[in-house]
Order: C-alpha cells, then structure tokens, then sequence
C-alpha cells in the first residue's frame, strides 16, 4: 500500500476555541538593539531629530472578521519620543494563514485565529496583535448528497451545484484555485451534477445524463481525461464519450459503472485494480473490467475495487492485502473474483485495507484487515479473508468504510461506526476505538455516509444538512475552522454574507 495513506501523521491538538475573543494590546515598542544601526541623517527632516529608536502601532480594534480590512496606524520615534518621519517601513504578518498585511499597512482577515502584525524599520519593530474571529455563518442546507475523500469533501445542493472543502493541494475543490477552504465554495464551471465522489486528491461528479467529470490530481490518470496535465482545478469530461450511471473514486483510480452495466476504471494500476488483466499498466483514460458481468453499483478503494452484479452477488479485484478481496485468499487479481459466502448484496464499499457489505436483508459483514476493530466483528487480531458479520444485531441500509475504521446507517437513519477512534473519526465523543458498532453521538439522523480515506467522516442529514467529524487538519470538516480534529459531528456551515 502507498506509504501516503498509511503514513498520515500523528496529530495530538485538540481544537482551537473559535469564540475565544481577546482584547490584545495593541502598541509595542522595540528598543534599538546593540546590533542594530542608526538612519542616516539623510532620512532625518529635522535637525532636531534624531534617528528612530521605537515604532509604535496603533489599531481601532483588537478583533477582525474573516474577510475584514483593517488600517494600522504607524507612528516612528527617536529616543526622545521625537516623531521620526520619512523612513520607509516594511510590513510582515506571522501567519499569512490567517491575515496577510499590504506595504501600508492594511491587513486583511483570511481565517481565523490569532496573528501578530510588525512593522520594522532595520532592527526596530514594532508589533500589534490581532485576533480573526470565525465570519457569522449559517448551516449549508438543502443538500442532495455529500462525499468524502482523503482531506477534502464535497456535497451537491437540490439543484445539482457541486461544493467542497478542505485541502485543495491539486486542485480537487474545482474551484480553479490550489488554495485550501474550511467552507464550502463551488466547483468552476457551472456544471450540474446528479452524483458526486471524492478520492485522495482528486474529485468527480456525474451529470444528469450520464457525461462524467473529474478535477484534481491526475499524476496516474485518476481523471480519466485526454490532458497530460498532472492537475486540474476545474472539471475535466472523462474521455471515451460513455454513459455512467455512477462513479467512484478511490486512491489514484476511479471506475464507473455504465448505463449498460459495464464497469470501466482508470488511473492507477499498482496491483490490478482496473480490473482489466493487467499489473501496473495505468491507464489515462477508462478500460473496461473483465470478465463480462453486469453490474449495479461499484466501489473503488485504496489499490482494489469491489463491485455488485445485478443480481446482487460480490465481487473484488486487485490488491489482496489482508484478505480484501473476500474470496479466501491473499493473491492479488487483476480481474473480478467472487466474494465468498453466497451473500446477497445491496450496499458494498471498498476501504483501504478492507471493505465491507449490508445484505438485502440488512446484514453487514466486513473481510480485509481487523488490526483496528475496522471489520466490526468485536476482534482486533484476525485478518479475515472470507465476509464475517458484524457484531450487535442492528439492521443497516448501507456502509462506507475508511483506511482503519467502518460506518454504516439502519433502515431509521441512526449512524453507527467502529474501528480505529483516531483523530475522533467514530463521531462517538471520545478518541477510543470499537472492534463492535457504537453510536455516532448526537442524535441525528442520516441518509447516507461518506467516510473519507483517512480519519474524517460526513453525513447528510435528512434535513439536508451535512455534518462531519474526525481529523480536521485541512478545514475538510466544513465547519469553518482547520486544524486540530472533532471528536463529535459538527454541522458544515457557509458564510453569511
């Protein structure tokens, strides 16, 4: 398995308060340090005035909005607390992250937190203190449908318009930019979508009529497009002129199944996930999977995909790490291999190391790596490489799955995970992980889940809200912070203005 999924860091902050406004002192003085030199009198204007000793900045408020503007006032003196005119001052921030500050002295409030402004003259400086409060925000509502992918998420409104949040590194928000956003901002292009996707660091959707789209990192080919572009910020249409009825991007790969009921994939091959014969020949632009099945529905995770036939019946291709394909071996294969146990499907989805399934009767059974309780079946030490059920009797509609831990949803929409709690990804208010389905806490109820393919996790709520929880290091969470991680859902949220 890529190093970059396994190898997310450790992250032990706990969230900054995002209400905690302070009044700061706003003026300082730097005294002229031994090492530092005097201003020629040539920049002096009046003989009575000597060389500058202290600036001192002055602010008509401590507090800023994110997106305010803010004028500080610098005033420059000699040791005699003469005021010192005509030398120029440069202007810097501590954190550009938060504000950044123009030659003269404007800053304007990027996201929230706390900065420190300076202004120096050779060795003097003088400083102000700045907190940025988060903007007035309202719940981004009226949502059809929300994903998931490594560090960002995405969400479509009723009326098709995709969204996303978090990282932005490769350009998977869509919005043509590499900035990285704790809110929602829309995807460029004025597309309408009926479906979205996310992947590691790359983002589809797939139009009413079955035309799909991708953006974001293309390095293997994830985007399925004719550019030799590493990366897209906008959508790119998906090449081979094929109508989709859904997609599914995984680590560097995506399929999609037709309106035909074909699978096609492209992008990374590592170990036989295109599913098309072949080891390590990425592909550009879509292959079709062997081996002549009809499909209803396919999942695509770290370097294998699973997928459902219309008749209801599993099947995996691959890496086999773990037992992930679920046919009781550990062989790779780079075409389709039933999964073992006759089961009857509705719902699959293929993790990192593992995937899971519900039945048609609302059973859910999991196969693939159980180091971390992700396999639901109450065991931590036995890889399973055949479907064993999940542990506590609840009847589910549907299940998503990570890199260490499992989701799912019941007939009544109550949101359940287990697995690994890092980062808080299980949603149950605290950090410990679950080999058995907890809770998510909260109360809310859900139609569908999305668990990212590291430690977050979104859901859409059935009042067309989202909410998410788990890590938090890139804003990936929507709630207008970034940084740190939830241990608890926390509603996505927009801006007011």
């Amino acid at each position: 398995m890529s190093p970059s999924i396994a190898g997310r860091r450790a992250h032990t902050g706990l969230r900054i308060s995002q209400s905690a406004v302070r009044l700061l002192t706003l003026s300082a003085a730097a005294v002229l340090t031994a090492c530092g030199g005097s201003k020629s009198a040539s920049s002096i204007t009046s003989p009575n005035v000597g060389p500058a000793a202290s600036i001192s900045l002055s602010v008509a408020t401590g507090t800023m909005t994110v997106g305010d503007t803010l004028r500080i006032d610098a005033v420059v003196y000699d040791k005699s607390s003469n005021v010192v005119t005509g030398d120029a001052l440069t202007w810097t921030t501590s954190d550009s992250t938060v504000a950044v500050v123009s030659d003269s002295g404007t800053v304007t409030a990027l996201a929230a937190g706390t900065v420190t402004i300076r202004a120096r003259i050779d060795s003097i400086v003088g400083s102000a203190a700045l907190t940025v409060a988060p903007p007035a925000t309202r719940p981004f509502g009226s949502l059809a449908a929300v994903a998931a992918g490594f560090a960002h998420s995405c969400a479509l409104d009723s009326a098709g318009a995709a969204y996303c949040w978090g990282s932005n590194a490769d350009g998977q928000l869509g919005n043509d930019t590499i900035a990285s956003s704790p809110f929602p901002i829309v995807v460029s292009g004025s597309l309408t979508f009926s479906s979205l996707t996310a992947g590691y660091g790359h983002t589809c959707g797939l139009t009413a009529n079955g035309t799909a789209y991708c953006w974001g990192d293309n390095a293997s080919g994830a985007l399925g497009s004719t550019t030799s572009a590493l990366t897209s910020g906008t959508p790119v249409a998906v090449a081979g002129g094929l109508h989709f009825a859904m997609l599914s991007a995984g680590y560097a790969h995506t399929c999609g199944v037709t309106t035909a009921g074909a699978v096609y994939c492209w992008g990374a091959d590592e170990s036989g996930e295109l599913g098309n014969g072949a080891y390590g020949q990425s592909s550009a632009t879509p292959v079709p999977v062997a081996g002549g099945l009809t499909f209803a529905s396919v999942s695509a995770g770290g370097v294998f995909t699973c997928g459902i036939t219309t008749v209801g019946a599993g099947y995996c291709w691959g890496s086999n790490a773990y037992g992930a394909l679920g046919n009781g071996s550990t062989d790779d294969s780079a075409t389709p291999v039933a999964v073992a146990g006759g089961l009857t499907l509705a719902s699959i989805s293929a993790g990192v190391y593992h995937a899971c399934a519900v039945t048609t009767n609302g059973a859910a059974y999991c196969w693939g790596d159980a180091a971390n309780g992700q396999l639901g079946t109450g065991l931590t030490s036995l890889n399973t490489a055949t479907p064993m059920a999940v542990a506590g009797g609840q009847t589910f509609k549907a299940v998503t799955t990570g890199e260490l831990s499992s989701c799912a949803t019941t007939v009544s929409g109550a949101a359940y995970c287990w697995g690994s709690g890092s980062f808080g990804s299980l949603g149950t208010g605290a950090t410990a992980g679950s080999a058995v389905p907890q809770p998510v806490s909260g109360g809310a109820a859900f139609t569908a889940l999305a668990a990212g393919i590291s430690f977050h996790v979104c859901g859409l709520t059935t009042g067309g809200t989202a909410d998410c929880w788990g890590y938090d290091d890139s804003g990936e969470l929507g709630d207008g912070a970034a940084g740190g991680y939830s241990v608890a859902p926390q509603e996505v949220v927009v801006p007011n203005n």
